[in-house]
């Protein structure tokens, strides 16, 4: 099932996942706090994750430091 696009247009793609009951409760109350959605948050941290990956130099890591 896709999500209805963004005002804008933009496609969207919907994700439905499980999580703790507990770990929901805690991330709701920090999406809160932090005065945004929940929506809004993990679509923040989803794009940290994939410019990590495409560009492992952006947070001063990368895959060859291990060593």
């Amino acid at each position: 099932m896709s999500a209805k696009p963004t005002a804008d247009g933009t496609p969207q793609k919907r994700l439905n996942i499980d999580v703790p009951d507990e770990l929901a409760k805690q991330f709701k109350a920090y999406a809160a706090l932090q005065g945004k959605s929940q929506r809004e948050i993990f679509i923040a941290f989803m794009q940290r994750c994939v410019r990590r990956s495409t560009d492992p130099k952006q947070d001063g890591y990368s895959p060859q430091d291990k060593n």
